[in-house]
């Protein structure tokens, strides 16, 4: 290292404070608080942010989710109510038909017979 100009060489080699006579730079590096990560609290801070407004979303969806199951249950009930309802109503027109063709035929066959037996049919 003959012939190198010092200052040179500290320049280009060392940093500033890590000459071995600036006693006073290497007390202030020895002394100095470590730098905060401000990125990564900022990243803490964002995930945390992000994590309350996700929990908020996805309480909000699940009691929709709540809501709209308990609203097609109760659609499903109309539903089948109706169907029964309706069941019901055609089973009664047809017990109705069944009745009428059998007063029908009952009717029609009754003046056949009291053409038979001489008899006029009663007037209604």
């Amino acid at each position: 290292m003959a012939g190198i100009d010092p200052a040179v060489l500290r320049s280009d080699h060392m940093r500033r404070g890590d000459a071995p006579d600036d006693e006073p730079a290497d007390h202030r590096e020895r002394h100095r608080q470590p730098r905060r990560p401000w990125f990564l609290i900022a990243a803490c801070l964002t995930l945390v942010v992000l994590s309350a407004v996700l929990w908020v979303k996805w309480s909000d969806n699940r009691r929709e989710a709540a809501r709209l199951q308990r609203e097609l249950t109760r659609v499903y009930k109309e539903a089948e109510d109706l169907r029964m309802q309706a069941t019901l109503g055609q089973e009664r027109i047809a017990r109705l038909e069944r009745e009428l063709r059998a007063l029908k035929a009952e009717s029609q066959a009754r003046p056949a017979e009291d053409k038979k037996a001489g008899r006029s049919a009663p007037k209604r």
